[in-house]
């Protein structure tokens, strides 16, 4: 039986979610909580702590084949559509019932899409301004408070093609200054964060690692 199962992972920071989960699943014989594994078959990313888009990027290339699941606060407009245009097959709301939940992750596995309507008036109701991955990766670390210096060592690029970039950002995104663009940022490349987090040192280039405190499977522990 459990090689007909479907394995799930789960990315969160929150214990309580994860303890949560594995209680619910628990109960349901044809869904089996598992490690990050090749053979993964859905990987649910709960994004109430906050997540971007190049976290979820990430994650999603992190897993392979497997399809993701979106759940938690602040997923609508503009963040939705590019998550959606990462391969996101769901995104549910962190107010789900259980058994949508589960509607939801059986659909996804068998090659559906589980989207609430209210999330999709949202994302066709969004004013669109398309980015490429290097210009939203410049919008992010603005947003996170680097400076120029810091971005350009970050993306291994010059400090005067950072300047550039800002330069064809500003008049793309119709903004005035960093301030206005980290805003932005945070309201269209994030998802349940508010407010802006200062960086006060350069970030170089390294491989992905999962966020401190995320539990990918249990039990979770630190």
């Amino acid at each position: 039986m459990s090689q007909n199962r479907i394995r799930i992972a789960l990315h969160t920071q929150q214990p309580f979610v994860a303890e949560g989960v594995a209680a619910v699943l628990r109960r349901v014989p044809d869904l089996q909580l598992v490690a990050p594994k090749p053979r993964l078959d859905i990987l649910v990313v709960h994004s109430s702590s906050g997540i971007s888009l190049s976290e979820l990027r990430e994650l999603h290339a992190s897993c392979g084949a497997c399809r993701l699941v979106l759940w938690g606060e602040g997923l609508t407009g503009e963040f939705a559509f590019q998550a959606i245009q990462l391969g996101v097959r769901s995104i549910l709301p962190g107010t789900t019932p259980v058994n949508d939940f589960l509607e939801a992750v059986r659909k996804v596995h068998e090659g559906g899409l589980y989207f609430e309507n209210g999330l999709i008036e949202s994302v066709l109701l969004q004013k669109r301004i398309v980015l490429t991955a290097r210009q939203g990766q410049i919008v992010s670390l603005v947003a996170q408070g680097l400076k120029n210096k810091e971005i350009a060592y970050a993306m291994g690029i010059t400090e005067g093609t950072v300047k550039v970039y800002l330069y064809k950002l500003f008049k793309k995104l119709g903004m005035h200054d960093r301030l206005e663009m980290a805003l932005y940022g945070r309201q269209n490349l994030f998802a349940g964060r508010t407010g802006l987090e200062s960086v006060s040192a350069p970030v170089g280039p390294a491989p992905f690692r999962f966020p401190r405190g995320a539990c990918l499977a249990l039990p979770c522990r630190a």
